[in-house]
This record gives structure tokens, C-alpha cells and sequence, in this order.
């Protein structure tokens, strides 16, 4: 499944969900080598992910969270992890706290560190790679740590980045076009099952739905993404959508989070800034 969601369609980051996973994986293995609980929360901390990740989980009325909390009791995992001297409600009770890989409520913690690395990589954004980065980097179990300024304000630079990218209008209008179609499809009466489809068996099913208007909207988002018709002013005329979240977490240097910097501040307000709705509008090309 596409990490980028729907954006994968018509962007250049089209990572999956399980090269990131096998991303935090690596960077909890190369910060805690020893911590063997850490390291099966971070191959196993996305497995609850639907199709094109958070593209439709909200339209599905799925929780990501609890489905892999769900996933982390099957038996089949379960007896992987004992073979670890390991439980599941080990790696739930883990993915549910403050620690390396979720970081704080204030500190960026490894999971989205490898997130803003590889869609920033992937786009073409990034200067330093990511290899050469680590060694400016540390990490305690409350998260990543810079070793630093410089360094500090790369890693929010790239936070920055990522987020112009993957809270364009563009990029939204994907995933919300994606959503509307699946809806359509579905007619709201979705099956779990769903959960288990891939990205390319999603699709198939929507370009060879037996719903005209679903067919128009993964045309225009496949194949004529250049017509999609974005206006900010909110009109109630077309279809709403926009930014649910906004990341607002950095590393810590000497100790502390870099909240209070004036040019990480700046950094911040900018990103506050992308919160912003947006309307697709229903018209011909529609």
C-alpha cells in the first residue's frame, strides 16, 4: 500500500507502506541494537493500514490504531512473538506509550522521522541523505535527539517540506477524489475485508465499477489530474476537504525541544499555516 496515499497517483513518492516500516525498523535497530520489544513494535507498529494508508481509513469508519491492535492478537503473530519471548500486549501496551519510535507529545520520534527522510528523498528535496544525517542524530526512548543546530533545523526544514508537499491542494484533492469514489462504490456498506486489498486491487475495482460517476473520478484522477478543479473559497457547491492535523513536534537539542527557537518557530507558524479547506469543484470534466 502507497505510504503517500492517493498523492502517489500524481506525485513522485511512491513509497510503500512496508519499505517505511522496514525504515523505522532499521532506525530503531540502529539506535537500540538490544531492545528487542522496540524492534517488534517497529516492523509491526503500521500493519492495521488499509489501501492508500490514511487515504480512506475516515471514509471507511476504520481506525488504523485499533486494527493493528486487532492484528497484534492474531495467533499467527502471537506465536511469532512468543518465539521472542514477547506478547502481544507488550507491543500494544508499547505502541500506545510516549517512547522512541511514537516520540512525545513535544518530540519527534522515529516513525516520522523516517517519513519525512523518505518522502523528502523521494520527491527530490533532501541534500544530505539520509545515511550521512544518522550521524548527526541520536535517539533516547523519549525520541530523537540532534546532535546539533544545524542539524536540528535541517530535520524541521524537511518536516516543512514534506508537509507543502502531502497538504498541497493537489495532493488533498487525490485523496479526496479517491474517497468520494470508494464511497460511491461501496454505497457506504463497506466489508473488513477491505482492509486486506491492496492498492492495485482497490483501483481495479473502482475503474471497472458498474457506477459511471466512480469511472469519471478515477479518470480524471489517473489519467487527467490536471483538470481537477481546486477553489479555497468554500461555496457549498462542490465537495469540501482539507487539512485535519497539523505535525507540530521537534527534535530535542541539549535536552529540550527546539519549540521555543525563534527560527524553529517561524518554521512552526509556517506549517500552521497549511491548515487550510478547500472545495473540489463538480463540473463537466467531473
Amino acid at each position: 500500500m502507497s505510504h503517500f496515499g492517493a498523492g502517489s497517483i500524481v506525485s513522485p513518492v511512491v513509497h510503500s507502506r512496508y519499505e517505511h516500516t522496514i525504515g523505522v525498523w532499521k532506525l530503531t535497530a540502529h539506535f537500540f541494537p538490544n531492545d528487542k520489544l522496540a524492534r517488534a513494535a517497529a516492523i509491526l507498529h503500521d500493519i492495521g493500514h488499509l489501501p492508500f494508508s490514511h487515504s480512506i481509513e475516515r471514509t471507511f469508519g476504520f481506525n488504523h490504531h485499533e486494527l493493528t491492535e486487532k492484528y497484534l492478537k492474531d495467533n499467527e503473530i502471537e506465536e511469532i512473538l512468543d518465539k521472542a519471548d514477547l506478547t502481544c500486549l507488550e507491543v500494544i501496551d508499547f505502541l500506545n506509550s510516549q517512547n522512541q519510535i511514537t516520540g512525545t507529545d513535544e518530540i519527534i520520534g522515529l516513525d516520522h522521522l523516517d517519513s519525512f527522510f523518505r518522502d523528502t528523498y523521494m520527491n527530490g528535496g533532501i541534500d544530505r541523505l539520509p545515511k550521512d544525517l544518522l550521524s548527526s542524530l541520536s535517539c533516547s526512548k523519549t525520541g530523537v535527539i540532534a546532535n546539533d543546530y544545524e542539524t536540528a533545523l535541517y530535520v524541521m526544514e524537511l518536516i516543512l517540506m514534506d508537509h507543502e508537499l502531502f497538504l498541497s491542494p493537489q495532493l488533498l484533492a487525490a485523496d479526496r477524489i479517491l474517497a468520494e469514489a470508494i464511497s460511491l462504490h461501496f454505497k457506504g456498506i463497506v466489508d473488513s475485508d477491505i482492509a486486506f486489498l491492496t492498492d492495485f486491487e482497490l483501483l481495479t475495482l473502482l475503474n471497472n465499477s458498474s457506477n459511471s460517476t466512480v469511472k469519471d473520478l478515477m479518470n480524471l484522477l489517473m489519467n487527467n489530474p490536471s483538470k481537477i478543479n481546486i477553489q479555497s473559497s468554500i461555496t457549498g457547491d462542490g465537495i469540501s476537504f482539507g487539512v485535519r492535523k497539523i505535525y507540530n513536534k521537534t527534535p530535542m537539542l541539549d535536552g529540550k525541544p527546539l519549540s521555543e527557537d525563534l527560527k524553529v518557530k517561524n518554521i512552526l507558524e509556517k506549517l500552521g499555516e497549511l491548515k487550510r479547506e478547500y472545495e473540489l469543484i463538480v463540473n463537466d470534466n467531473y
